[in-house]
């Protein structure tokens, strides 16, 4: 059952979106950003992954430049307030990922369209996910009949209004414990999204590179995720299988994060 509040908070979102692209000329131009976004959140509202890989959301320079010279006189009266709510809608645009992140814990971009080429590529693995949160990867894995063990502490699943949104079961293993619990059931280990100033990332490292698991990682080097003392201590596996996964998880905004085979 959705919780109500943040029911109310999805449909703000939404609803802002159209209130004010509808006062936007041509507002037409915009209506495949907004689908899509609905889609997205439809999808998470009911527990499952959305189908597609992500669209750029917000709007570049030039397509601002392009709409603004195709749809909007500068000499009209209302010039100042039309570009007013350009802005507004861009950066309605921009606050996605964070929208997502903190109505469904959905931090890395998890699709059907993504696991189903990350089981083609890797039809043999066998999973083991760390720091998994509410379980998006492990779902994934799971829908496309690979075997995958979830798990996480849950230490802040009481603090998080996304903290009983779980997709999947999530054994509730810290990420250390995890790896020596079930080491020998799996061969490949998956992190996403890990804290970018918590060394916990490292000591996993470190810990994977004492067996023969394939360590998969989800991040952005220097940015966003993982420390800086673990993007300086990974050696990256040259696989062009992996290449090929990335083609399935473009980059969507300025977060440039990326599915990595690391040792």
């Amino acid at each position: 059952m959705i919780n109500l509040l943040k029911g109310l908070d999805i449909l703000d979102y939404v609803d802002d979106l159209k209130k004010i692209a509808v006062r936007l000329p041509q507002s037409q131009v915009f209506n495949a950003r907004i689908k899509f976004m609905q889609h997205v959140i439809e999808a998470l509202e009911h527990k499952e992954l959305p189908k597609h890989r992500f669209i750029p959301f917000e709007l570049t320079e030039q397509q601002i430049t392009k709409y603004l010279a195709n749809n909007v006189d500068p000499d009209i009266d209302d010039f100042d307030a039309v570009i007013s709510d350009l802005e507004q809608f861009d950066k309605k645009l921009a606050d996605f990922r964070t929208f997502l992140q903190d109505q469904f814990g959905y931090w890395a971009t998890i699709t059907e369209e993504l696991m189903g080429e990350w089981a083609n590529l890797f039809p043999q693995e066998t999973y083991l996910e760390l720091m998994a949160g509410n379980g998006y990867i492990s779902k994934g894995f799971i829908d496309q009949g690979i075997s995958a063990i979830c798990t996480d502490d849950l230490s802040w699943s009481n603090e998080s209004p996304t903290g009983n949104e779980q997709l999947t079961k999530v054994q509730q293993f810290d990420a250390l414990s995890a790896i020596d619990h079930f080491s020998d059931q799996v061969t490949s280990v998956v992190l996403a999204w890990s804290p970018d100033k918590n060394e916990i990332d490292t000591q996993i490292l470190d810990k994977i590179r004492q067996t023969d698991l394939n360590f998969f990682v989800i991040g952005e080097p220097f940015g966003a995720t993982n420390s800086h003392k673990f993007w300086d201590s990974v050696e990256y596996v040259a696989d062009p299988r992996i290449d090929k996964l990335n083609e399935k998880y473009p980059q969507y905004d300025l977060v440039n994060d990326k599915i990595f085979l690391i040792k």
